[in-house]
C-alpha cells in the first residue's frame, strides 16, 4: 500500500510539471508570434509603427506587463528540474547519467540549430543545450547553494541595467533616432524584412541567429539561462516544488510582489510616453526583476492547482501539451513562418496586435486538438519520440 501511494504521488508530481510545462509552452507563443509579425521595435515602443488603438494598448499593457518574459523564465527553471528528473532517473538503474545526458544535450544542440538556421533565428534550444551542458557539472551541489549561485546568476546580470538606470534618472539620454522612425519609412522597412522566399530570407536569418549565439549569448544568455536552471534545479532538490506550504508563499509573494514590479515599471514606461530615458533606465530592471518574481508566482498557482481536482480534464489536456512540449515549440515557428513570412501569406506588419490573438488562439486550437490527437496512439510527441531515440542510440 506504501509503494501504491509513493507511486501514486510521483504520478501527481509529475503530472503537475507536465500542467506547467504545457502552459509555459502556449504561453511563450503570445510573446513569439510578435517576434515573427511585427518590427522589433514596437515590442518596446508601440507607438513607433502602426496605429496603436485603445484595444492595442490594453493587449500591449497585458502582454509586456505579465506575459512578456515571464514563461521564458519558468521554461529554463523547467529545463532544470528536467536535469534532476533525468539523473534521478538514470541513478536508480544504477547507470552514470553523464553519457546519456552528453548525448541528449548534443541532440537538443543540433535540433536549435537547424530550428535557429533554418527556421527562426529566435530559437532558445541552442542556449538550452549549452547551458544545460554547463550547470549539469554542477547537479550534486546542495541545494542551497544551487539556488544561491542561481540567483547569483539570475539577478546579476543586470547589475550594469542598474548602473545605467541609475545614470539616466541623474542625466537622462538623448533618444536616438531609430527610437521613433518615421512612419512612412518604418512600414517599409518592415514590410521588405520579411519579404521574399525562404531562400531570400536566409542571409538576413543566419545573421540574426548567429548574433544571438555569439555575443548575446556571451554577454547576457548565457548568464540568465544558467541561473535559472540552477534555480529550478535547487528548488526540485530541495523539496520546495512539491511542498503544499512553499508552493503557498510562491503563490501569494510572487503574485503579489511580482505584479506590484512588472506593472508599476510598466505603468512608469507608458506614462512617461514611452521614454526611451525611461525604456533604458527604471523600467529595464523592473521589467526584469520582476519577470523572475512574477515567474515564481505563476509557479506556485499552477502547481497548487495541480495538486487540485479543480477542472481536472482541462488539467490532463495541459499535461499532455507539456508531455510534448518540444514538438509543439517547433510547431509554432513552422506555422507562424508560414503565415507571416514572405514565403508564405506574407502577413508581416498587417496584423494588429489585438488581432494577432485571433492566430493565437487558432493556433492553440490546432495544437490541442493534434496533442489529442496523437497521445491516442502514441505514448510520445514525434520530435521527443526522435530525440529519445537520438540520444540513448548514441549513448550506447
Amino acid at each position: 500500500m506504501a509503494t501504491l501511494e509513493a507511486m501514486e504521488m510521483k504520478s501527481q508530481r509529475l503530472g503537475n510539471l507536465d500542467v506547467l510545462r504545457g502552459i509555459v509552452i502556449l504561453a511563450i507563443l503570445i510573446i513569439n508570434i510578435n517576434y515573427f509579425s511585427t518590427p522589433s521595435l514596437i515590442r518596446y515602443n508601440p507607438l513607433a509603427y502602426g496605429d496603436f488603438s485603445v484595444l492595442d494598448q490594453w493587449v500591449w499593457l497585458f502582454e509586456y506587463g505579465l506575459v512578456k518574459q515571464r514563461f521564458m523564465t519558468l521554461l529554463a527553471l523547467l529545463y532544470g528540474v528536467g536535469i534532476m528528473l533525468f539523473v534521478g532517473k538514470y541513478q536508480k538503474l544504477g547507470v552514470s547519467p553523464t553519457k546519456p545526458f552528453v548525448s541528449r544535450s548534443l541532440f537538443l544542440l543540433l535540433f536549435g540549430l537547424a530550428h535557429a538556421y533554418l527556421i527562426w533565428d529566435g530559437d532558445i534550444l541552442v542556449a538550452y543545450a549549452l547551458c544545460g551542458l554547463i550547470v549539469f557539472w554542477l547537479r550534486n551541489l546542495g541545494a542551497v547553494w544551487l539556488i544561491g549561485f542561481g540567483l547569483t546568476l539570475s539577478f546579476g546580470v543586470v547589475a550594469p541595467d542598474i548602473w545605467n538606470a541609475i545614470q539616466a534618472m541623474v542625466s537622462p539620454p538623448a533618444t536616438p533616432d531609430w527610437w521613433i522612425p518615421d512612419a512612412t519609412a518604418a512600414q517599409q522597412a518592415a514590410s521588405q524584412k520579411y519579404n521574399g522566399s525562404w531562400w531570400e530570407l536566409t542571409p538576413g536569418r543566419v545573421a540574426a541567429a548567429w548574433d544571438r549565439q555569439s555575443l548575446d549569448f556571451i554577454y547576457f544568455t548565457l548568464w540568465r539561462c544558467s541561473g535559472l536552471m540552477m534555480l529550478g534545479m535547487g528548488l526540485w532538490k530541495v523539496g520546495a516544488l512539491t511542498s503544499p506550504q512553499v508552493l503557498k508563499h510562491f503563490s501569494l509573494w510572487g503574485l503579489l510582489l511580482g505584479l506590484v514590479i512588472s506593472l508599476g515599471a510598466t505603468w512608469y514606461l507608458v506614462d512617461s510616453g514611452f521614454s526611451y530615458s525611461v525604456f533604458v533606465g527604471i523600467n529595464s530592471v523592473g521589467f526584469y526583476i520582476g519577470s523572475i518574481v512574477l515567474a515564481l508566482g505563476y509557479l506556485g498557482f499552477v502547481m497548487l492547482w495541480g495538486k487540485s481536482s479543480f477542472l481536472k480534464p482541462l488539467q490532463n489536456l495541459l499535461a499532455k501539451a507539456g508531455r510534448m512540449a518540444f514538438t509543439l515549440y517547433i510547431m509554432q515557428s513552422v506555422i507562424c513562418g508560414i503565415i507571416f513570412y514572405g514565403y508564405g501569406f506574407d502577413l508581416f506588419g498587417q496584423v494588429s496586435r489585438s488581432e494577432l490573438w485571433i492566430y493565437t488562439v487558432g493556433i492553440w486550437g490546432f495544437q490541442l486538438l493534434f496533442v489529442i490527437v496523437w497521445f491516442n496512439y502514441f505514448k510520445r510527441g514525434p520530435l521527443e519520440g526522435v530525440w529519445r531515440k537520438g540520444y540513448e542510440w548514441a549513448a550506447r
